[in-house]
Parts: C-alpha cells; sequence; structure tokens
C-alpha cells in the first residue's frame, strides 16, 4: 500500500502541516492586503479632507486680509475726514476768537482814544487860559 514505513507517515504529516502553513500563510497575507488597502483608503480620506480644510484656512485668510485692508484705507479715510473737520473747525474757533479779540481790541482802542482825546482837551483848554 501506501505507507510502507513509519518515514512514510512522518513524510505525510509534514505534508500535510505545510499545506495547512501555506493555507494560514495565504489567509494572514489576504488579511494584511485587507488592513493595508483600508489603511490606504483612510489615509486618503484624511489628505482629502486635509485639502479642503486647507483651502477653507485660505480662502478665509484672503478674505481676512482682503477685509482688513478696506479696514485700512477705510481708516485712512476717516482719520483725514476727522482732521480736515477737526482743523476747519479749528481755524472757525480761531477765526470767532480773533473777532472777538478784535472787538474788545476796537472797543479798548476807543476808550484810549476817548481818553487820549479828553486829556488832550484838558491840556488845550490849560493852554488856552
Amino acid at each position: 500500500m501506501f505507507v510502507e514505513s513509519s518515514k512514510d507517515i512522518l513524510y505525510l504529516v509534514i505534508s500535510f502541516c505545510v499545506l495547512w502553513v501555506t493555507v494560514f500563510l495565504c489567509w494572514m497575507f489576504y488579511y494584511v492586503m485587507r488592513i493595508l488597502r483600508s489603511t490606504n483608503q483612510i489615509v486618503e480620506e484624511f489628505r482629502m479632507r486635509l485639502q479642503a480644510l486647507t483651502d477653507t484656512i485660505n480662502y478665509i485668510r484672503n478674505k481676512v486680509e482682503h477685509i482688513s485692508g478696506l479696514l485700512t484705507f477705510a481708516t485712512e479715510g476717516v482719520g483725514g475726514l476727522v482732521k480736515k473737520v477737526v482743523t476747519k473747525k479749528a481755524e472757525a474757533w480761531m477765526h470767532r476768537g480773533v473777532e472777538k479779540f478784535d472787538e474788545t481790541a476796537k472797543v479798548a482802542v476807543e476808550k484810549a482814544v476817548e481818553a487820549t482825546a479828553k486829556k488832550m482837551q484838558k491840556i488845550t483848554t490849560k493852554v488856552k487860559k
């Protein structure tokens, strides 16, 4: 028959074990490949989401920079407008102050002229006498 000695039984058991080891290794490689494939899909999905996040951050950064530029422009414009308004108000205040000063000076000069005129009249009347 097929089995003539114990050596034949040993070879039969070894071949059966090699067959099972081969099946086990194939099964293990199959699951390792499935795990690697899942890992690759997760990494690709992560890359896509990271790219979407990066695009969103860049979009927001560009919008903030644009708004910042507009605010800087608006601030400079408003600052210039405020400076002009303050300058005009200051000039108007100074002009009104000068007008009041001019009126006060005119009144003072008129009083001084009147006083001087009275003194001159007194002196001239004394000189005539």
